[in-house]
């Protein structure tokens, strides 16, 4: 028998400002709540309780706990998405491309650190298969940015450098996640290590030339 599937939707985006504040103060709990309990221990009782409201005005806005966190982490992903805005600048081959990709790596863990409940909501994502489609569309999302933007710094296709560009962001993604949940030294030398490889990759692509493979000649 087929799974029934899960309302995640919220329900309609409230209108007055009073409502609105309310939505947004459910988040702002639900996002310090996934830090504490994990989402095992997440739940509508909790919710309505950190937010200070009653149980049923958690159901005005949303179906159930996991409509919450989905609607949390598209929050949060459209806010992360801002990070990443130099991405742009790849395509000037005048720009310090290594200067700009560290940068970029340094400033999407920063900001996940800094974020209320983003160390909490990137570990939620690996663990719920809804959260993992939203993670995925992100990545998958950026890479084309980053396809598009290597190849135009090296006038080519952009889809020479999509496979390329979607490795570069699904390893950041894990290591970065990683680097989430490691003491401090050891977090710092994951991401160091991630960025290497990085500059690695990126640079054997740019000196490559077009349908020729620097690899298979070496």
């Amino acid at each position: 028998m087929a799974k029934a599937a899960i309302d995640l939707a919220p329900r309609r985006e409230p209108e007055q400002e009073r409502a609105r504040q309310t939505r947004q103060r459910l988040l702002e709990a639900a996002a310090a709540l996934l830090a504490e309990v994990g989402v095992e221990g997440f739940n509508t009782n909790l919710l309505a309780e950190r937010a200070g409201v009653r149980v049923r005005s958690v159901y005005r806005y949303f179906p159930n706990k996991l409509a919450v966190i989905v609607a949390l982490a598209e929050a949060m992903v459209a806010e992360w998405g801002a990070w990443f805005d130099e991405v742009d600048d790849l395509a000037d081959p005048r720009s310090d491309w290594r200067a700009i990709w560290g940068r970029l790596i340094d400033a999407y863990v920063r900001g996940i650190r800094a974020l209320p409940g983003g160390t909490a909501v990137r570990r939620v994502m690996h663990a719920v298969p809804e959260l993992r489609a939203i993670d995925q569309r992100d990545n998958a999302n950026l890479a084309r940015r980053v396809a598009h933007n290597l190849a135009r710094r090296a006038a080519r296709p952009d889809a020479s450098a999509a496979v390329l560009s979607r490795v570069l962001l699904e390893t950041a993604a894990s290591v970065i996640d990683l680097s989430l949940s490691l003491p401090a030294e050891e977090s710092r030398e994951a991401v160091e290590q991630l960025k290497r490889m990085h500059l690695a990759a990126i640079g054997l692509w740019l000196e490559d030339e077009p349908g020729g493979g620097s690899l298979a000649r070496a």
